[in-house]
């Protein structure tokens, strides 16, 4: 794959090309700092982004808002098939499919963890890309 501008995966994923939602696979666990950076840029492009970390959380006001872009990360502390996960899966699926969207931000080890597993709620949860190919991730 090719790689893709910032702007661009917004315009993908508002047109549904990805489904609403992206997962976004990183070198190293991404961290608050790294989200916050983010949100900032999401900013420009999304009406409202809100960051939702599953490891510490449960941002039901994210999830039931009026959010458009939620930004999500923490998997790396989270078991696959607990029951904060499933529960996460399904609201992801209604925030998608309200129309709202999301990107999930994780390492290649918990990617394969959550993703790849056909017994687990994240699998073909939705596409992804890694870190690399998106050109204005860390500028």
């Amino acid at each position: 794959m090719n790689s893709v501008s910032l702007i661009r995966l917004f315009d993908l994923i508002k047109t549904g090309i990805y489904s609403g939602s992206v997962a976004i696979i990183t070198d190293e666990a991404p961290t608050a700092h790294m989200m916050h950076q983010l949100s900032e840029k999401r900013l420009q492009h999304f009406k409202s982004v809100t960051v939702w970390n599953l490891s510490n959380e449960f941002a039901e006001h994210a999830l039931h808002g009026n959010t458009e872009m939620l930004l999500v990360y923490g998997l790396e502390q989270c078991l696959p098939d607990s029951a904060a996960i499933h529960s996460a899966r399904t609201r992801l699926d209604i925030r998608r499919n309200s129309g709202k969207f999301s990107i999930m931000f994780l390492d290649q080890a918990t990617y394969k963890k959550h993703f790849c597993d056909s017994n687990q709620p994240f699998y073909l949860f939705c596409d992804s890309l890694e870190e690399a190919r998106v050109t204005d991730l860390t500028t």
